[in-house]
Order: structure tokens, then C-alpha cells, then sequence
């Protein structure tokens, strides 16, 4: 060990990694999940609700109202969707965010699909039968481990 790595040796942060994620790692990230956090703008205040979600062909779908929160103010032409593991034991975590896009799915064909595919259950009450797809313009990811 030379001099310059005793200088900072026990300072915070020093003995920790952190990295960028590939588009290809989010996405993997990003399918071993289902909860989430959508973030968008209503009434000039940042929102940020929690979903239950699930990852089809590049994109992120969860349900909600048509008469909710999210669901009065779709089309959603800016948000952001944010899905992390933080591991304090070991010091170490990933966060992936995706910007983008989202607005009620009218596809018959792929609403078909996604209420065929096994997902957790909205946690928020009342009826959610509108799924919604985000679309992402923009996927990114950082990790963060001890070494």
C-alpha cells in the first residue's frame, strides 16, 4: 500500500466502488422486482407513488384508476420510474431510473398478454383495471459496493 492510499485509509467512502449500469444490467435489475416508484409532475409539485409493476418488451407496466392520481392525468409526456436494493449489512445497493413516457395501454393484444402474465397485486386499494406503460427515452443505473 503506498502513502497516498494510508492518507485516505478509514476516511467515509473510501472503501467503497460504485459503477454505472449498462442498459442491458437495468433492464435485468429491473425485472427482478415488483415494486417500484413512479415520479411525475401534478400541479407544479413533484408526486412520487409507489406501484406494483412488471417489465414486457422494454417497457414498465403497472395498474391503476382511471379516475386516480396517475390514472386522471394520463398521457404522462415526462416521469420517472425508479426501482432499487439497498443491502445495509453489506454496504452496498443498485438504483436503476428510467425517464420516458406513459399512458394508459388501449393495445387488445397486449392487454390480453399482460393480464396473462403473473403479477403481484396492486397493494393500493380500490379497482385498478387500467394497466399503464412507461416507456423509457432513458434507462440508467449505479451500484454501489463495499470493497
Amino acid at each position: 500500500m503506498d502513502s497516498r492510499e494510508d492518507e485516505w485509509r478509514g476516511q467515509p467512502g473510501t472503501l467503497h466502488m460504485s459503477e454505472d449500469l449498462s442498459e442491458t444490467r437495468c433492464w435485468a435489475l429491473l425485472s427482478t422486482h415488483q415494486t417500484g416508484r413512479i415520479g411525475f409532475l401534478r400541479n407544479g409539485a413533484v408526486q412520487i407513488y409507489p406501484v406494483n409493476y412488471l417489465v414486457h418488451d422494454g417497457a414498465i407496466y403497472f395498474r391503476t384508476r382511471d379516475d386516480g392520481d396517475i390514472g386522471s392525468l394520463l398521457p404522462l409526456n415526462g416521469c420517472a420510474f425508479q426501482v432499487d436494493e439497498v443491502r445495509s449489512e453489506a454496504m452496498a445497493g443498485w438504483s436503476v431510473l428510467a425517464n420516458g413516457t406513459a399512458d394508459a395501454v388501449r393495445d387488445e393484444a397486449l392487454l390480453t398478454e399482460l393480464w396473462g402474465r403473473s403479477a403481484e397485486e396492486p397493494w393500493a386499494g380500490g379497482s385498478r383495471t387500467t394497466f399503464v406503460g412507461i416507456q423509457p427515452t432513458q434507462i440508467s443505473g449505479r451500484s454501489v459496493q463495499a470493497v
